[in-house]
């Protein structure tokens, strides 16, 4: 008698089991983790800005799915000056490494630096809103633009 109450506990407890492991395999992950989407996002912006701030501090506000395979989150981005603008301008201009051309569409990047942002000396700390789109792939999630005004759905 005792045996006839435990076998529908055991079929109960593995029907769950495989209920469970069912959804996982289904469902899949729907969106990237918050820790990839900050290590992304902060890797991102580093490079974007490189010589001239670095990421002290991403932290996630938002973020919402626009399909299955894209998901865009929106950030606050802390980041440490390392130099003023007028010194990023300079040793830009003095990289013999850089052509002509790119020296001249590099000046022109800090001049639009120059218009948008306010005006910091090096260690200041300034915040960033950005949103990022991330797009499912085969090896997982991956950051694949900032999104503006002129490309946010």
């Amino acid at each position: 008698m005792l045996k006839q109450r435990i076998m529908p506990l055991q079929y109960l407890t593995g029907l769950l089991l495989l209920g469970t492991l069912l959804l996982s395999g289904c469902l899949g992950i729907s969106q990237p983790t918050d820790n990839d989407i900050k290590t992304s996002a902060t890797d991102y912006f580093n490079q974007q800005f490189a010589g001239l701030f670095t990421v002290t501090k991403a932290i996630k506000d938002n973020g919402y799915k626009q399909n299955d395979t894209h998901y865009v989150a929106e950030m606050s981005i802390t980041a440490k000056a390392e130099r003023s603008l007028d010194e990023y301008a300079a040793a830009l201009m003095q990289d013999s490494s850089l052509s002509a051309f790119e020296k001249m569409t590099n000046g022109m990047a800090v001049g639009l630096l120059k218009m948008t942002l306010p005006e910091f000396s090096a260690g200041d700390e300034l915040e960033f809103k950005r949103n990022y789109l991330f797009i499912k792939t085969d090896n997982g999630w991956l950051l694949k633009q900032e999104l503006n005004d002129e490309n946010t759905p």
